[in-house]
């Protein structure tokens, strides 16, 4: 199996490439997270907080629904591959 990878020629343990695209983080994940948590607050409070009123179910309804729309769009969106490649020019020290 081919590797995705293309290292640099001067630091062979550095990713410059995977699959042919520079290896640089992309803001997908956190685009996708701000667009699912709006869109689920926007729907709870047309269901729920509209027929209710309770603040506090509110409140805790948009805590948890933060770290549930990070996961799905992590989930949905992320490229391990790439991820893989920048945790590794990380530890390179860039």
């Amino acid at each position: 199996m081919e590797s995705p990878y293309t290292f640099d020629a001067s630091n062979s343990r550095r990713v410059l490439e995977v699959n042919g695209v520079t290896a640089v983080p992309t803001n997908k994940v956190y685009i996708g997270t701000g667009a699912l948590y709006l869109c689920s607050l926007y729907l709870y409070s047309r269901k729920f907080l509209r027929v209710d009123g309770n603040a506090v179910t509110a409140c805790a309804f948009a805590g948890a629904s933060l770290p549930a729309a990070y996961s799905y769009a992590r989930f949905f969106l992320s490229d391990p591959e790439t991820e893989a490649a920048l945790i590794n020019n990380a530890k390179e020290g860039n």
